[in-house]
């Protein structure tokens, strides 16, 4: 409470508003448009045509459309239908006028387009069923077009991130051997460029690679999901903060940060490997989905039956990843318990957003008095094209993957073991200097004082090679290039969130691995001759 009145006075000495309000809304209306809007806008538009198309089947009258459509929030794109059904039944516009002016505010080309042709259609007499079907059809092909048109982006830029990323390292490397050999004196403005230059570019691909595909999720991130979410769940509410404690006292305690990173991948690795199962296990069950529902759909449609009869008659030995589920809910029907409460619990135990979203359209469509077989086949046809299109897009990620892991271990390499190596060198020169310097005497006259001006000056390039701030150099790069690859292969496979645990195990481990053993095989391999007799 003295909070709302400490809020209410500042807004009553600043003309009705808090101080930087209007700034901070539209600062959340550019974030909200580019995380939330564009990334969600197509597959949103899909499932919005696929639910209308499947509750028109029910004979639903336009203002029944636009209501239970305008109803359903979870989309982003039915907060247009919701206000246009506002200004239809508070403002007594017609839906034609009503579509126009929404239309006007909407900035999305795909949202825009399609509104428009709506409007267009009631002008012109077209039944909203006809317009609706042809509609569907309509949006699945550009959203199959804008899918495929954004996967093909991002295979250009997944590879061009790794060849630009690499090409940072490259001149990262250049940099330090430059330090080593010149000493200049403002080394860190110097390395100041290794970092703006790796870290940009690790920005510019990240963010372009993420603009590139529509969202397309695959966990629907209820509170309660499969078993395997669940667990992670369960394990990350542990295993993340202590992690977080260990490595910041590790850090500060000086241990190895190849160490560190080892026991980063370590603790992550049952984390990771949990949700690459889980993943998999959901990939399997949308792929079975549409079958399932296109064949209950059949089933009712055929035999006038409700669900539980039409489960029992589809051949459920076809769906070996469904089958579980589908006979926990079968069970569950015959035994009269609740059928919402028994299908949110199929949902739950799926995992899969797509699941979520279309076993809701096909139930809401049904209660609504929507055919059943005409529901099927919309929901099956519109969700077996996203799953093609995910099944396109793993395809790509694969290949991404199994390229950014060795490109990511080779740059790590490169730059551990030149690094060690010139620790070597600085040492071995440092310590023949040294001994020159004891015998000074000798080598001050004659023939003597040029030879020692030609070794002294040959080995002074790399007397002033200051270890500490180059490791730490090494260090804050590694860093860098693995949270960048992290992440860009979450990008670019998609999936959970939860994934990420996979992906820092691989890559922490392999940065870790590497710092450790390339102290070890520059020390066997790589040995500074030691001239007698100077």
């Amino acid at each position: 409470m003295a909070f709302e009145g400490f809020l209410d006075k500042l807004r009553a000495s600043n003309q009705g508003k808090l101080p930087f309000e209007d700034l901070y809304a539209t600062i959340y209306a550019k974030l909200y448009k580019f995380f939330i809007e564009d990334k969600y806008m197509g597959s949103d538009l899909l499932f919005m045509l696929t639910y209308m198309a499947a509750i028109i089947s029910a004979d639903a009258s336009r203002p029944e459309i636009f209501a239970y459509t305008g109803a359903r929030s979870e989309y982003v794109s039915t907060k247009y239908i919701r206000r246009a059904d506002l200004l239809v039944k508070r403002w007594g516009y017609s839906y034609v006028e009503a579509l126009s002016n929404v239309a006007k505010k909407i900035e999305n080309e795909m949202l825009f387009s399609m509104v428009n042709r709506y409007a267009n259609a009631i002008e012109s007499g077209v039944p909203d069923s006809d317009y609706l079907k042809r509609e569907l059809e309509t949006i699945r092909n550009i959203y199959k077009s804008s899918y495929e048109q954004g996967i093909e982006m991002l295979k250009k830029w997944g590879d061009a991130y790794i060849s630009m990323l690499f090409s940072g390292a490259l001149v990262g490397i250049i940099i330090m051997v430059s330090i080593a050999i010149y000493a200049p004196d403002n080394i860190q403005g110097t390395l100041m460029t290794s970092y703006v230059l790796i870290g940009g570019i690790s920005i510019l691909g990240i963010v372009t690679m993420y603009k590139a595909v529509p969202a397309d999720p695959k966990t629907h991130r209820l509170l309660q999901g499969s078993p395997e979410q669940n667990m992670i769940h369960r394990m990350e509410k542990k295993v993340v903060p202590i992690l977080c404690i260990i490595v910041i006292l590790l850090l500060l305690l000086g241990m190895n940060f190849g160490l560190v990173l080892m026991l980063i991948g370590m603790l992550l690795f049952p984390l990771g490997v949990i949700a690459f199962i889980d993943d998999g296990n959901i990939t399997l069950r949308d792929s079975e989905f549409p079958t399932f529902i296109k064949g209950v759909g059949a089933v009712q449609g055929g035999k006038g039956t409700t669900i539980a009869p039409a489960i029992q008659d589809i051949d459920k030995k076809s769906l070996p990843y469904l089958e579980p589920l589908i006979n926990s809910v079968f069970s569950k029907l015959n035994l009269g318990l609740d059928e919402d409460r028994t299908w949110q619990r199929f949902i739950n135990d799926g995992g899969s957003y797509l699941i979520y979203k279309y076993l809701n359209i096909y139930r809401d469509a049904l209660k609504l008095g929507g055919k059943a077989d005409t529901v099927g086949q919309i929901v099956s046809s519109s969700m077996l094209d996203q799953v093609l299109l995910r099944d396109h897009r793993h395809t790509i990620s694969m290949g991404f993957m199994t390229l950014l892991v060795p490109m990511h271990a080779m740059m790590v390499a490169i730059f551990l073991f030149l690094y060690h190596i010139l620790v070597v060198m600085a040492d071995a020169i440092s310590e023949k200097m040294a001994s020159l310097g004891e015998a000074g005497a000798a080598l001050t006259s004659g023939q003597g004082a040029s030879i020692a001006g030609a070794m002294g000056g040959s080995m002074f390039v790399f007397s002033n090679f200051d270890k500490d701030a180059i490791g730490f150099y090494v260090i804050i790069i590694i860093t860098m290039l693995t949270i960048s690859n992290v992440v860009a292969g979450k990008i670019v496979s998609g999936g959970d969130n939860a994934l990420v645990y996979f992906y820092s195990s691989l890559i922490c481990s392999v940065s870790g691995l590497l710092y450790i053993v390339a102290p070890i095989i520059t020390g066997i391999f790589f040995m500074i001759p030691v001239f007698e007799g100077v």
